[in-house]
């Protein structure tokens, strides 16, 4: 569970501004869930973004979906991370995942802003880990309590979506995005547990012993100093994807 007492207030404040955007153009608004490192912990406003799920009733039009996309969009001059990492998906989604379709996704940074409508797109694999994440610990802004609107997702599927994302991290991440994820990974083919990146690296810390690769990690990711050397970092992941098993192809 979460302790809302340590979840950053500017974030809670924005995440509500977002929700009021899209109460006002869904009447079939079901929830706005915040999750991610805001509520896992670990949350630093120059290295992190800001996650959210909301989830509607019904599907909507390709229209629908761009139109809630910008709309959403042109609030996140606001946003207190580094971005806005959003998807909004339909109860059903939420219930039983099935493919992962989505409604819309919202992606953006400093330099970008992304508006991707699902219609028309397969299911995005990402949302296995947002849905298991905020059925255990997400923030309500609004609707009723997570664990009533989001299934239970099996360990199975989730232990696959985290090799995939490693997998993925290796071309694509940070050496401190990677190196983190894959603790994080570890910790969780070890006792069920999901936890934010950097408890990931301290709980692999506690449990192995020193790890100058993992510490730089952490180091990095908490106090923003120097990080782990690439070639380094991506030993250790490879290694990592080598314990939690083969590849699910599903990226």
């Amino acid at each position: 569970m979460t302790n809302d007492a340590l979840v950053p207030s500017d974030v809670v404040r924005y995440v509500t501004e977002v929700s009021a955007v899209l109460d006002g153009m869904r009447p079939d608004l079901v929830g706005v869930y915040l999750h991610g490192s805001a509520v896992l912990g670990g949350f630093h406003g120059e290295r992190s973004d800001v996650d959210v799920l909301a989830v509607v009733a019904e599907p909507g039009t390709e229209a629908d979906q761009q139109a809630m996309g910008e709309a959403v969009a042109e609030t996140t001059a606001r946003c207190p991370g580094t971005g806005l990492e959003m998807s909004v998906i339909t109860a059903a989604t939420a219930a039983r995942l099935g493919s992962c379709p989505f409604e819309v996704h919202i992606r953006t940074t400093a330099d970008e802003i992304a508006v991707i409508p699902g219609s028309g797109h397969a299911g995005d694999d990402d949302l296995v880990l947002h849905c298991a994440v905020c059925r255990e610990h997400a923030i309500t802004v609004c609707g009723p309590p997570a664990s009533a609107v989001f299934g239970p997702v099996p360990a199975d599927r989730v232990g696959a979506a985290m090799a995939d994302e490693l997998r993925w991290a290796l071309d694509h991440a940070t050496a401190t995005y990677a190196v983190l994820n894959a603790c994080r990974a570890l910790r969780f083919a070890a006792d069920g547990w999901l936890c934010s990146k950097l408890d990931g690296g301290r709980w692999y810390l506690a449990r192995h012993g020193d790890n100058a690769v993992v510490a730089a990690a952490v180091a990095h990711q908490r106090d923003g100093r120097p990080g782990p050397a690439a070639p380094a970092a991506a030993a250790f992941v490879a290694a990592a994807c080598g314990r939690l098993g083969p590849p699910s192809d599903s990226r």
